[in-house]
């Protein structure tokens, strides 16, 4: 039983570590020309959590505001979503999407920023 435990324990710490996307490429492709057309990146953290790190361009609106229908962005701007394990980026995406918005939940700051692999041109 002791092993059993030791050897989930050791799985969980690496799937926590190995760099694993929720996020899909064209997924990610996508928000990320969104964003080169306009969109505005969302960090749904808290502000203790923004001000530790966050993507540069990023704003913050913590999940607690979206549900209180508190959005400081125009409906019409396009929006890219995340968190930091991608729980609230997926309730806040609901949200927002519900109440008219175009957005992309793409989990993590770390999803976003992962390098994507290039384009293979189809024959």
């Amino acid at each position: 039983m002791k092993h059993i435990l030791l050897t989930l324990t050791l799985l969980l710490t690496l799937n926590l570590f190995t760099g694993c996307s929720k996020v899909d490429d064209e997924t990610l492709r996508a928000a990320h020309a969104a964003v080169d057309n306009g969109a505005v990146i969302v960090d749904v953290r808290t502000a203790k959590e923004y001000a530790t790190k966050h993507v540069s361009s990023a704003v913050n609106i913590p999940v607690e505001e979206i549900t209180k229908s508190v959005v400081r962005v125009p409906k019409g701007k396009v929006l890219v979503v995340y968190c930091a394990s991608g729980n609230r980026s997926a309730h806040a995406t609901a949200i927002l999407r519900q109440k008219g918005w175009t957005v992309f939940d793409v989990a993590t700051q770390g999803d976003f920023e992962r390098e994507l692999p290039p384009l293979e041109l189809k024959k």
